[in-house]
């Protein structure tokens, strides 16, 4: 089902949706965008070369069943083969920051669906395939704010429980295995993981998403917390807004979308629309999330939505050649459709049109 473009309010006391940079902080802007890692370059597709040895493989084992057959015949013993019911093998396939590998594994017939690749695993993700489904609403309570790591380690692992069940939950009605993810709150400006080097002086990120080893990265000087302070629902969009990356990780979604960069570009029109899509998808997962905590007896309440709310202008700066997180307008609009509906399927940036993750 087509997405409905980014949720607009009706007119009344709102302020309006902002679609300005504040040119005052031009040359050093007060906010920074959530992200995933920038990855390695991606390597050559070797497809054709996994395909050329798995033919040599079937051709050498045609030739040795040939033989064993003709064997048989000569000898007068029949060969019969058997049927174990209930079980299905498939070939699975893992891309993983531009590595492809082939496996072949055995799944229950009755157990969790495989992961969905391609289209299957965008514009029809099993998870908004219900569009009445939204997060399980839960309260949910933080400890402290992130004000230094000690501090910082302590509150997301706090908050974490909430987002594990909420989206487990939501993996599992979708036929989909779920796994949790790690989160590290590194100290200081130089952050190493296995997707590269992040220099918080010098690019603007607030936080990010590593997928070859599945953890969140919330370092308290890239989330700015001399500037926001005792605000713990800013950290908890923003946690929320990564913890969306992983669920587009397991989900299928990250890997399907990689290879369109593969195959187009990472700096094509086609690659970065894939990379708006993706990011404006996990910013609707953060607005999911916090609205599914809120007004439920926990610490959150509808009070922490103007303040969440104004902070989700975290786009691309104007003039940036390679747009890959869209305007400041859709990422407010986008976070704001999670928070309104809590339908999943309202998240769905891979059915919606192009001007809509501009």
């Amino acid at each position: 089902m087509p997405a409905a473009a980014p949720y607009r309010m009706p007119a009344g006391p709102r302020q309006p949706v902002r679609s300005g940079y504040p040119q005052a902080n031009w040359q050093q802007p007060a906010w920074q965008q959530a992200a995933w890692a920038p990855r390695p370059p991606a390597k050559a597709d070797n497809t054709w070369l996994i395909m050329l040895l798995i033919a040599i493989v079937v051709l050498i084992a045609l030739v040795l069943a040939g033989s064993v057959l003709f064997l048989n015949g000569r000898t007068g013993t029949d060969a019969g083969g058997t049927t174990y019911p209930g079980t299905s093998t498939v070939e699975t396939t893992t891309t993983t920051l531009g590595t492809t590998t082939t496996s072949a594994a055995t799944t229950s017939s009755g157990g969790i669906g495989t992961t969905p690749t391609g289209t299957a695993a965008l514009q029809g993700n099993p998870l908004y395939a219900n569009p009445s489904t939204g997060l399980i609403t839960q309260p949910c309570n933080a400890v402290g704010w992130p004000s230094d790591s000690t501090a910082g380690q302590r509150f997301f692992d706090s908050i974490s429980p909430c987002l594990d069940r909420a989206w487990g939950a939501a993996m599992r009605a979708a036929n989909l295995t779920y796994r949790a993810p790690t989160v590290l709150v590194p100290t200081g400006q130089l952050i190493s993981s296995p997707c590269g080097m992040t220099n918080l002086a010098t690019e603007n990120v607030a936080a990010f998403y590593c997928p070859s080893n599945e953890t969140l990265y919330m370092p308290p000087k890239g989330l700015q917390v001399d500037r926001y302070g005792n605000k713990p629902v800013i950290y908890l969009a923003v946690y929320a807004h990564e913890y969306g990356h992983h669920v587009q990780r397991v989900s299928g979604i990250i890997t399907a979308q990689t290879r369109i960069e593969r195959q187009n570009g990472r700096t094509s029109a086609l690659g970065l629309e894939s990379s708006r899509r993706l990011e404006l998808q996990a910013q609707c997962f953060s607005g999911l999330f916090v609205k599914s905590v809120s007004d439920t007896g926990g610490q959150f309440t509808r009070a922490d939505y103007r303040t969440a709310y104004e902070d989700q202008e975290r786009g691309d700066r104007p003039g940036d050649p390679n747009r890959t997180h869209g305007t400041l307008a859709h990422s407010q609009g986008w976070w704001d459709t999670g928070y309104q509906s809590n339908r999943l399927a309202r998240c769905n940036t891979w059915s919606a049109t192009s001007n809509d993750v501009a």
